[in-house]
């Protein structure tokens, strides 16, 4: 029977396990009744995750592909890893020798198909090594299998955390009839054997990490492969606006530097982990977007700067300005965090309320002396940052400087809390409505106002540790015949609802407790 259903079972075809030389090739799992049509369905997804392997696992942030057989300009394999390529061929002549391969009696030859050299960054990296890796999609008659040999381990003892304890990983998709069924049996089968360390031919019993780790994985592929069988589309994409490797490793030095002395002096009553890690992510993010973006002829540094509206704890200001740039931080209320800065830090964080002066022209009154307020305008080669700014995201594509927005919590012009629609027409009949989370909402308004007036809009899904992570960015002004209808900022004030009440809601923030975001 074929079934889409995941119903992992241990090996049931009459293979022990086997000894060879030193160590020893271990049928761990089997999934049943599986057919991905064609047989490409399964190598494509096993692909995906040889290039994305953080799918797998939380510890692991990427794989720089070293060599692949598929993409010129690699080199010659047996000269650069010549080494490793005769093991390589040792390895898959003991498969073919142990009948791994094989089916109605008969021993097939195995080729490689292609093969990828990967080496894997973990996450934490003071903690964990990079590990090469050899990964070979193997082709014969029957079946269609994915093999990956580790470089340079040679012991359980070597081996880093996110790699399982073994010295090889067999995932083996049998596409037609095994050895052992009867005539015209459609059974087909997803396997997973481990290469052991062990030199022992008694029975193997896997440590519980082990045997966790095959589930993982084999689901991992199963799942991957019927969806790409199905025609799933990724509907997230991160990685648009700036290449992902550069923020890694611009992430990875910003939180060696800075992340443990930010969490263990850390004064506010919000957890650590998330606002430190998360900010250092943003920064990350921001300097290698304005490094690419600003640098033409002179470096970044020296020619913007930038103004973190709603600051919160600051953590965001100090680590751009410890990294050089300028810039400074507004917030309605000063928080204690900031004590723990640098002095020349602390005056780049300003305890002042914005109320744009955009507002003010719309007959909104201020007044009150006990506070200091920033009308919101900035002079020319300002950046403005947006991070969970709340009261004040919908203004900021408003007040005709580049920006950065990251939404979170929905408010309308006037502050009031509002929820924007959540249906997007796609075309004539009720059908074509697409309904929309209400965060999605927000983000939608956003874009659609910095839009209409007048900036090519840019978007990013950033890595941080936030479920509201959609970055809306304006650099440039659309111009020539893309331009279309440009709205002013006051039509835009009156086409949605105006800013009536405004000032009075930002005043009354000075009085609160502000929120953990």
């Amino acid at each position: 029977m074929i079934s889409q259903t995941w119903d992992p079972v241990p090996f049931t075809i009459n293979a022990p396990i086997t000894d060879t030389a030193d160590q020893l090739w271990c049928p761990v799992l089997q999934q049943n009744g599986c057919v991905f049509k064609p047989v490409e369905h399964f190598e494509v997804a096993m692909l995906n995750l040889i290039f994305h392997p953080n799918i797998n696992s939380t510890s692991i942030m990427r794989a720089d592909i070293l060599y692949d057989s598929d993409v010129t300009g690699h080199g010659d394999f047996t000269s650069n890893y010549e080494e490793f390529a005769a093991k390589e061929k040792e390895i898959i002549g003991e498969l073919e020798r142990l009948g791994i391969f094989q089916w109605s009696n008969q021993v097939e030859v195995v080729r490689i198909k292609r093969r990828i050299v990967r080496e894997i960054i973990p996450r934490n990296q003071d903690k964990d090594c990079l590990m090469r890796q050899s990964c070979l999609v193997l082709l014969n008659d029957a079946s269609s299998s994915i093999l990956f040999l580790p470089h340079g381990i040679e012991s359980p003892k070597s081996t880093p955390y996110y790699h399982p304890a073994v010295s090889g990983i067999l995932l083996h998709y049998i596409s037609l009839p095994l050895r052992n069924d009867c005539a015209g049996s459609d059974t087909k089968t997803l396997q997973l054997y481990y290469r052991l360390f062990s030199p022992s031919k008694e029975s193997v019993t896997l440590p519980n990490r082990l045997q966790r780790t095959a589930l993982r994985l084999l689901g991992t592929a199963h799942k991957h492969s019927l969806g790409v069988m199905n025609g799933y589309q990724k509907r997230v994409h991160h990685d648009v606006v700036v290449d992902k490797v550069s923020f890694q490793d611009k992430y990875v030095a910003l939180k060696r530097k800075y992340a443990r002395d930010l969490v263990a002096r850390w004064v506010e009553s919000t957890d650590p982990r998330k606002h430190v890690f998360e900010d250092l992510a943003i920064a990350a993010f921001l300097m290698e977007f304005w490094d690419a973006r600003f640098s033409i002829g002179k470096r970044a540094k020296d020619s913007m700067s930038f103004v973190d509206i709603g600051c919160g704890n600051g953590v965001l200001v100090y680590i751009l300005i410890m990294e050089g740039y300028v810039g400074y931080g507004i917030d309605a209320r000063r928080r204690k965090t900031w004590n723990i800065f640098p002095d020349h830090v602390q005056q780049c964080l300003r305890e002042e309320v914005l109320v744009p002066y955009l507002c003010i022209d719309a007959e909104t009154e201020v007044g009150n002396d006990l506070v200091r307020f920033h009308d919101g305008k900035f002079p020319h080669g300002s950046f403005l940052i947006g991070n969970h700014s709340d009261e004040l995201t919908p203004w900021i594509p408003l007040l005709g400087r580049p920006f950065i927005v990251i939404p979170c919590c929905s408010h309308a012009l006037s502050g009031a809390k509002y929820r924007y629609p959540t249906s997007i027409d796609l075309g004539t009949t009720r059908s074509n409505q697409q309904k929309l989370s209400t965060y999605a909402a927000l983000v939608e308004h956003v874009a659609k106002t910095a839009h209409d007036m007048g900036w090519a809009v840019e978007r990013e899904m950033l890595r941080i540790p936030s479920t509201r992570n959609a970055a809306i960015i304006g650099l440039e002004r659309r111009s020539g015949h893309d331009a279309g209808r440009i709205w002013t900022a006051k039509d835009i004030i009156r086409r949605d609802g105006g800013a009536a009440g405004f000032s009075d809601r930002v005043i009354a923030l000075t009085s609160k407790n502000p929120r953990s975001h």
